[in-house]
């Protein structure tokens, strides 16, 4: 089944005992909750970890204006980057949405928003929990179950981590005089 919005903060309040949404302009208060607390739930929970499937590489675009500071140029941030996770300089400054650094070109790696239905399944069950201890309060006025579904999301999310994870191969540990032992 593909994710969506609507079903995964559905899924949520159906964990708190709400009925399910169809839209977020229902007029009920899980619908209420969901549309205001959404959004910046899910994009909050994506800047938690350097997940991979949400991460992108690229060569960021010079803009033409020299930076009125110690640097030489200035990049735009990608339109989609909603966290830096790093670049190819260490050194550089972020102003507004723009990158100031001294190299002539810069290649970056960002988290961008990816569409729910591109979502893992991984990710969009501790989504759920997340939602679900964020939904709490606002409608069941339960902090009990808040701190449920906050405990759940903490063990959905290591496991998701943990799958996350293995999107990329082990770094090899390389020979050093500190791992290599004698015979």
């Amino acid at each position: 089944m593909t994710a969506t919005d609507i079903k995964i903060a559905s899924n949520a309040l159906l964990l708190l005992g709400h009925e399910p949404i169809s839209s977020f302009e229902e007029p009920t208060a899980g619908a209420q909750v969901a549309s205001n607390l959404y959004e910046s739930t899910y994009d909050s929970m994506l800047t938690t970890y350097r997940w991979r499937f949400a991460s992108k590489k690229a060569q960021a675009a010079r803009l033409a204006d020299t930076p009125l500071n110690e640097y030489s140029y200035k990049y735009q941030i990608p339109t989609d980057c909603i966290y830096l996770i790093q670049t190819s300089t260490h050194d550089y400054e972020i102003f507004e949405d723009k990158i100031f650094c001294n190299d002539e070109t810069l290649q970056i790696e960002y988290t961008y928003k990816v569409s729910s239905d591109k979502l893992p399944a991984y990710y969009v069950k501790a989504l759920e929990f997340f939602l679900a201890s964020q939904f709490a309060i606002p409608i069941t006025g339960d902090l009990n179950k808040a701190d449920l579904f906050m405990k759940a999301y903490a063990s959905q999310a290591r496991l998701a981590r943990n799958s996350d994870a293995t999107q990329r191969p082990s770094t090899p540990i390389s020979s050093s005089p500190y791992t290599d032992t004698r015979d």
